[in-house]
């Protein structure tokens, strides 16, 4: 057992204070100043400016403009490279790029990151992205992929996070808990979520993806603006292109449910 100098505490407290500036940066703000990082870590200026030099010359922090600083390029190399992330990415891509052909709307590979989704892939062209959310985190209980996690929880662990309130559920699921357990029951059964209206008036439509061990690794989603959702069609091909996804990276078929078929267009399919 290495014995815990004072030297290597104190190494271990910057590395600490390191992590809690990099945090600011991943919330709904992607840019921050002095202040709000000292606001949100309770660390003084000093530290903070002497902190985010640390980092800026290490590539993770850049300055954005005047005063202002966003995460740096070096942090991006880093998180591509990560083998679990860059599996998934590679075998979701083909048919992301299928389920993007045949819907024309923003396709969208999600995955867990504590309490929140996290956007690692996604594809919009210009007629659909242009008004798309800018944010690449939101609320697990905000939109449909967050709901699919929810619904492959342990019901012990699911119920902690909403007693937490940091999922940000509808108050009507949050409130009942018969409705949100009969909820989750059906989004394991039918293999599928569907959000309506958040954020941003836009429809989630969000399918599991499964990993060799039969485990939720991810998920695979279209977002639609409410006004032109088409759910059967839709729901069929994030269906389809899900169990795609899962058979590359070794999931077995689930029992009851057919293998994953080629994506087709819409107009194909009618």
């Amino acid at each position: 057992m290495v014995a815990v100098t004072p030297e290597l505490d104190a190494k271990r407290s910057v590395l600490g204070r390191a992590f809690d500036i990099l945090d600011c940066f991943v919330g709904p703000e992607p840019e921050q100043t002095i202040s709000t990082l000292c606001d949100q870590t309770g660390l003084p200026p000093a530290t903070v400016h002497r902190m985010l030099a640390t980092l800026s010359e290490w590539g993770a922090i850049e300055r954005a403009g005047r005063g202002r600083y966003r995460l740096g390029m070096r942090l991006w190399r880093l998180g591509w490279g990560v083998p679990g992330a860059r599996q998934v990415r590679d075998v979701a891509r083909p048919y992301m790029v299928d389920l993007y052909s045949a819907t024309q709307e923003i396709v969208v590979l999600g995955s867990r990151d504590g309490n929140d989704v996290l956007l690692v892939d996604q594809i919009a062209g210009r007629s659909c992205g242009s008004a798309w959310e800018s944010t690449r985190r939101f609320p697990m209980g905000s939109i449909a992929p967050g709901l699919v996690h929810l619904a492959h929880m342990p019901v012990p662990e699911m119920r902690g996070l909403v007693a937490d309130g940091h999922v940000k559920l509808p108050r009507a699921l949050a409130e009942k808990e018969f409705l949100l357990l009969q909820t989750l029951a059906e989004i394991r059964a039918h293999g599928l979520a569907v959000t309506r209206g958040r954020p941003g008036g836009r429809a989630w439509v969000s399918a599991p993806i499964y990993d060799s061990g039969g485990g939720l690794r991810s998920t695979l989603s279209v977002v639609v603006p409410e006004e032109r959702l088409a759910l059967a069609p839709v729901t069929q091909l994030v269906r389809q292109a899900a169990r795609a996804v899962s058979h590359g990276l070794g999931a077995r078929t689930r029992p009851g449910r057919p293998t994953a078929t080629p994506i087709r267009r819409q107009s194909d399919a009618s």
